[in-house]
């Protein structure tokens, strides 16, 4: 019992004695997998300590998650949950692996750079514990696949850092979206990275894996490195393999004496189907087969031959092409390679080359010769080749593969092709450098996830790099590609020699990312073309203009699953500019922009390529209009020289893609598309020296211009190859300044529509186009419409045709606004009528005894689909001569979401130009928040308690029953700034309201629209009042809105 007693008491005064200090576990924050991560990186301000992913099925997303000990941490590592989402469905499929610090990366030539010193993460390594070092920030990079079959909906789970001093456990939350990508095999995009296995230059393809790995050629183990290859591409939807089957006709392949070939075709077929099995195969492609020329070196353009050697086997021997020793051999190699991929049903698959990056005429007639042979066995044939120039003559392939900024300059010239039935592929390697996109270890991360939709928009099928996994340096001797010196140009994954696998890095899921996102931009592109272009051009001026935030990119692919999971139309953006507030909007690729005496200026008459795109938005059907004045032209093509507008291109600073409508100083106008005019004419009443307006109607395959002052439109053209795209603002050769740029996508679809007129007078400005150009108000160069003098009770119509049925409300009718000449010519008695086919009419207004008007006169009316408008006078005024006509200087529909492109006024507002919070963004179409683009509206942050509204004037008395409203959709801040209690107004005056809706204690509404419906009401206004805020996180409350529409 003593003795009992006395344990306890030595076991009380242990518990009494102090304890030593125990180390708290090291500091952990997330961070998204496109940005990179440096060592030298510390714990930003409220940094998040959570994974948000939103995800496609069959997609897989990722994030880092980093740790930096501020002493040095043991056993460190990163353990992981199943995430568990709907009715308890799992996903499982979740990887971990640390980030590999390289220390000896070099900057590839002129390339542009993040970051500073030489150590940089990429290869993605094993997460075994391990201990860190005091003061540098490890990244482990957290990766989830979501299954084809899984449901849609919230999954959850946590990952674990674990170490010595204890864990910090990282919640997870993945949303899985409807949308599915196609399994690998199945692919829209087609990617080729260059494998390093058999044949190709005969060096570093051959002894790359031999040296890493420690096999030989085609010993079990070699054979198990390939396994590793097919099943990687499989992953990463590197869809086709490249084989070299000429190399791999070798190990099977006898030649007697004579000369005669047995091809052997084992290898290849084992090659095959490794790939097949693997899902990775999708498409072939075989390395050139010509060696180029070197005149330096005496060495004319030479093919690759299968010979018999001295000892009886068959090997590799340069021969001169086009020689009849050369011609012989192919005429029975293709054949036999025809004749095999029948048999196996590869034929449509497999991809021919000739030549790599050729850029001598000597190397193109060569390829000619080959492809010329090749035809003969193959009379459809895929032929592609890497291209570092425009020749003439060029190989005659049936894909073009431009190296980036080869395409950039020359986008005419490779759309042309592709229009004309060849594929466009995009290609980068060494080069190009500079801003350009590409995949340097130095480089900004999210340059190799956009580099996959930068083809997207040029409607490229494809993407090629030379080197997957050219792990050579010297002959002979084994790259150490961990520690050796590197610049991210030869490899994207590295050898995990133990395991005789692979080892993935942070370029190769971004690009894997980038690949995702063209196919999620494909099936937006199918239902929702405008959007898609918009969302890409948000991201992407050209190919060296980029957004190279990976966050940023991350915020577009959840907008595109939300589009893609939210139906309904298209988007539309209406748009107006004076460059009152600067040029914040527009991008250009060259040239002497500014902004000088309220015009976008540019001064540089030396380049005929010079573009300032809007940026973050894009047209279908579109009237684009522009004032522009031609102020000096260079000597060179002196008046013949141009300015216009570019509609419909790829990029927004296109202007060989899409269509360049354009005014020349010689008073002609011309449309061009991809290096060819489609028409041209003469503008009647151009004058050089003056602003001109130039307005583009696109609608559907025809494209319409009017200038001048004539009563029809000056050029009318038929194309159909781009059906949506952006804008530019285009100039060649001159000095010139652009003004009042107007671009509506339907949203008053009067305008540009063609006009039908009982009787006309065209001189002075008037003419019936005038009456919808846009311009409300009545000038020398545009009046409006005006009939021929007529008795007092003749009857006048003036009737347009919208091009297809529209929703119809409102029609405004403007009078004319001509100093004290204000409202004559307009119509005692009226009646507007619509139609759905032209014949069938139905009076929605009559209206008598109307006194001469100040401004516009509306007539509402309820929705109703119609393709035509009819005003008809049935009494007229006096014009100022004491004549009667009808005089009209403007008539609009409106329809729809009313609110589109309208005014915006509000309790407070912040004005952030270049963020894009403006007051005029809440009604511009732009559902989707993007950062220096289109964010919305915010109130400026006040105390709480303190009421905010927004108001949208509609133009005009409108019959409203709908309000949508869209919060702010920007990553983590989604969400954020919608009111919690809300009412919607309406008011015919702006001054006395009715409550038409109330919300109260809104929860965060994410990204999805919250509508509001009522009772049909009529109005002119309408507003949002938010009586109880959120935080702004900077000590006060905002509201804050990315659009309101209003139906």
């Amino acid at each position: 019992m003593r003795k009992s007693a006395a344990l306890l008491s030595g076991v009380l005064l242990a518990a009494l004695l102090p304890l030593p200090a125990q180390a708290a576990p090291p500091p952990v924050w997330t961070h998204n997998a496109s940005d990179r991560l440096f060592p030298y990186a510390t714990r930003p301000a409220n940094a998040p300590t959570s994974i948000d992913l939103y995800a496609a099925r069959n997609e897989t997303e990722a994030a880092q998650i980093a740790v930096r000990p501020t002493s040095s941490a043991s056993d460190v590592s990163v353990a992981v949950s199943n995430l568990t989402g709907p009715g308890g469905a799992t996903l499982s499929d979740i990887t971990v692996r640390r980030e590999y610090l390289h220390p000896n990366v070099v900057q590839a030539p002129d390339a542009e750079r993040e970051g500073t010193g030489t150590a940089y993460y990429d290869a993605l390594v094993e997460n075994a514990p391990r201990t860190l070092a005091a003061n540098v920030t490890q990244p482990y990079h957290y990766s989830v696949r979501v299954p084809a079959g899984a449901t849609p909906g919230l999954y959850t789970g946590t990952a674990t850092v674990q170490s010595s001093a204890g864990n910090t456990v990282v919640p997870v939350r993945v949303t899985v979206a409807s949308a599915t990508l196609p399994p690998t095999n199945q692919s829209t995009f087609k990617l080729n990275n260059w494998t390093t296995s058999a044949g190709w230059d005969y060096t570093g393809t051959i002894q790359a894996i031999p040296l890493q790995y420690g096999v030989q050629m085609y010993d079990a183990n070699w054979w198990r490195v390939i396994e590793a290859m097919a099943r990687n591409h499989a992953k990463h939807r590197n869809n086709v393999a490249f084989v070299d089957f000429q190399a791999l006709l070798i190990p099977n392949t006898t030649i007697d004496a004579a000369g005669n070939y047995t091809f052997g075709w084992e290898t290849f077929d084992r090659f095959i189907k490794i790939y097949q099995d693997a899902g990775a195969l999708q498409w072939i492609h075989t390395p050139h087969l010509l060696m180029t020329s070197d005149p330096n070196a005496g060495l004319p353009n030479r093919l690759e031959m299968l010979k018999r050697a001295a000892d009886g086997s068959t090997h590799m021997v340069p021969v001169n092409s086009g020689s009849a020793e050369a011609t012989a051999y192919l005429n029975k190699l293709f054949p036999a390679l025809k004749q095999h991929l029948d048999a196996k049903g590869l034929t449509d698959i497999f991809y021919m080359s000739a030549n790599d990056e050729t850029t001598r005429t000597e190397d193109t007639n060569a390829a000619n010769w080959m492809y010329g042979i090749y035809r003969q066995s193959f009379p459809n044939p895929k032929l592609n080749e890497a291209e570092l120039a425009v020749l003439n003559p060029t190989a005659s392939v049936t894909a073009n593969t431009p190296i980036l900024d080869l395409y950039e300059n020359n986008v005419g010239v490779f759309q042309s092709r592709r229009l004309a039935g060849n594929e466009l592929w995009i290609y980068n390697c060494i080069g190009p450098r500079g801003p350009y996109l590409n995949r340097f270890l130095m480089s900004h991360l999210a340059k190799t996830r956009l580099t996959p939709l930068a083809a997207w928009k040029a409607n490229a099928v494809g993407y090629l790099h030379w080197g997957w996994n050219y792990w050579f340096g010297t002959l002979n001797q084994k790259f150490d590609t961990f520690d050796g010196a590197q610049n991210g140009d030869n490899f994207i994954v590295r050898p995990n020699a133990a395991a005789y696998d692979l080892y993935d890095s942070i370029r190769s899921e971004a690009q894997l990312d980038g690949v995702e996102d063209y196919e999620l931009f494909t099936q937006l592109a199918a239902t929702k073309p405008v959007l898609a272009r918009a969302l890409a051009n948000s991201l992407l001026i050209n190919n060296y203009t980029v957004d190279k935030s990976g966050a940023a990119a991350d915020v577009v692919h959840r907008q595109v699953l939300d589009a893609l999971a939210a139906g309904g139309p298209d988007q539309v953006y209406p748009y107006a500019d004076d460059f009152a507030a600067g040029s914040q909007s527009w991008q250009t690729n060259a040239g002497d922009w500014s902004v000088s005496g309220g015009a976008l200026t540019q001064t540089n008459t030396g380049g005929w390529n010079y573009v300032a795109g809007l940026e973050g938005r894009a047209y279908g059907d579109v009237s684009a209009s522009v004032d522009l004045q031609i102020r000096g032209v260079n000597s060179n093509g002196g008046n013949t020289n141009w300015a216009g507008l570019v509609v419909r291109n790829l990029n927004p600073t296109d202007f060989e893609s899409g269509y360049l409508v354009a005014q020349r100083n010689n008073g002609e106008v011309f449309v061009f598309k991809a290096g060819a005019t489609l028409g041209k004419a003469q503008v009647p009443g151009y004058v050089a020296g003056q602003f001109n307006r130039l307005r583009v109607v696109a609608r559907g395959n025809k494209i319409t211009v009017y200038a001048g002052t004539g009563k029809d439109p000056v050029l009318t053209v038929t194309d159909s190859s781009f059906t949506a795209g952006g804008v530019g603002l285009a100039s060649g050769g001159v000095n010139v300044a652009f003004d009042n740029v107007r671009l509506n996508p339907g949203v008053n679809p009067a305008e540009g529509s063609a006009p039908t007129v009982s009787s006309s007078y065209d001189s002075d400005g008037w003419r019936a186009i005038a009456a919808v150009d846009g311009r409300r108000t009545s000038d020398g160069s545009s009046m409006g419409w005006t009939s021929a003098a007529v008795g007092a009770t003749a009857t006048e119509t003036f009737k347009l045709d919208l091009g297809a049925a529209r929703s119809v409300g409102r029609v405004d009718l403007y009078p004319r606004a001509d100093g004290s000449n204000v409202g004559i010519g307009f119509p005692v008695d009226y009646d507007v009528q619509v139609s759905a086919d032209g014949s069938s009419w139905t009076t929605v207004a009559s209206r008598t005894n109307q006194p001469r008007p100040s401004g516009v006169q509306s007539v509402d009316f309820a929705a109703q689909s119609v393709r035509y408008v009819q005003v008809i006078g049935r009494r007229l005024a006096q014009d100022p001569f004491g004549t009667y006509r009808m005089q009209l200087a403007e008539v609009e529909v409106a329809g729809g979401n009313l609110a589109a492109g309208r005014s915006v006024s509000s309790s407070t507002s912040s004005e952030f130009f270049n963020e894009g919070w403006l007051r005029s963004n809440l009604t511009d179409g732009a559902r989707q928040s993007r950062l220096w683009n289109s964010m919305g509206w915010t109130s400026d942050s006040v105390a709480a308690n303190t009421p905010q509204w927004v108001r949208v004037d509609l133009g005009g008395p409108s019959r409203v029953g709908k309000v949508d409203l869209y919060a702010r959709s920007d990553g983590a801040s989604t969400g954020g700034g919608f009111p919690v209690d809300y009412v919607v107004e309406t008011s015919a005056d702006g001054v006395n309201w009715t409550t038409a809706a109330a919300a109260n204690d809104v929860p965060d509404p994410g990204a999805g629209v919250v509508t509001h419906t009522f009772p049909t009401t009529t109005a002119r206004y309408v507003q949002v009042r938010g009586t109880e805020l959120r935080p702004d996180g900077e000590g006060g409350y905002r509201m804050q809105l990315a659009e309101l529409e209003v139906r």
